[in-house]
């Protein structure tokens, strides 16, 4: 067995009897390519044309966008002399992890000349980008089609609360505004997560501060003690520099003035 079509996972089913034909090609399906059934017919997925193995959020308004009606992932391959070992199919949902996953089709040949049908077993929902990555398609070998509406999916997306990097969903809503500048949901998202991203990145940062001042209170010889508090006062001047206005300004500075205060007891001591 050809390794590479083992670890794609490919199933090739050959169905008795059928043989290539002069039928009508499906709706949407006039030139060679991979297309993905949509509710209006097939549409045909596009080279991504920027240097990455993966969208960069910016770009997703360049991407063909197919809408279905269930989670049934349905491709259509037009191609002479298909060999399915010369594609690979990846999912990626719209998610600040860049999280790709594998996945495998069933094959069967239609009855149209040079068409396969290409049939996901398990259901997809809206909301992933389908990546296909061929030898003989694609710019640098590399197609992307966004399933469902690619806006509604990230408003979707970034209006969960919930999400574990706040800094990280900044970043990418940013990316995806320069993709849908006008959309008004994702402008008022942006607002809110680059609050929360600032909430967050106070946090951290004086987290060092803490650090810092645990350290010095566990600490029992003296040389310890006043390295610790040294250290303190560089992230206390750092917290100060980074966040002005940030809710931990007033204890930043009087943890400063009393490590100043200590670090001069400490000196006549040593």
């Amino acid at each position: 067995m050809n390794k590479l079509a083992w670890i794609l996972g490919f199933t090739l089913v050959v169905l008795g009897g059928i043989t290539a034909s002069r039928a009508e090609s499906p709706d949407g399906v006039e030139n060679y390519g991979v297309y993905v059934a949509g509710t209006n017919g097939y549409v045909k997925i596009k080279p991504y044309q920027h240097r990455d193995n993966f969208v960069d959020f910016k770009y997703l308004h360049e991407i063909p966008a197919v809408m279905r009606n269930d989670g049934q992932l349905q491709l259509l391959i037009y191609q002479k002399n298909f060999s399915a070992k010369n594609f690979a199919f990846e999912l990626r949902p719209i998610d600040v992890t860049v999280d790709i996953k594998q996945v495998s089709f069933d094959i069967k040949p239609l009855p149209a000349a040079d068409m396969y049908a290409l049939t996901l077993r398990q259901p997809v929902l809206d909301g992933s980008l389908l990546q296909v990555h061929s030898g003989s398609f694609f710019i640098d070998n590399f197609g992307v089609i966004m399933l469902g509406d690619p806006q509604q999916q990230l408003v979707n997306y970034f209006s969960q609360k919930n999400l574990d990097d706040a800094q990280a969903a900044q970043a990418y809503l940013n990316d995806a505004l320069q993709a849908f500048p006008e959309n008004t949901e994702l402008n008022k998202l942006q607002r809110y997560w680059a609050t929360t991203a600032a909430s967050s990145r106070d946090r951290k940062d004086y987290s060092y501060v803490e650090e810092q001042w645990t350290k010095y209170q566990s600490a029992e010889k003296i040389d310890l003690k006043v390295r610790y508090l040294d250290n303190l006062i560089r992230e206390v001047n750092g917290y100060i520099q980074q966040h002005p206005q940030g809710t931990k300004i007033e204890e930043a500075q009087e943890r400063k003035r009393f490590a100043e205060s200590k670090i001069d007891e400490f000196k006549d001591l040593l």
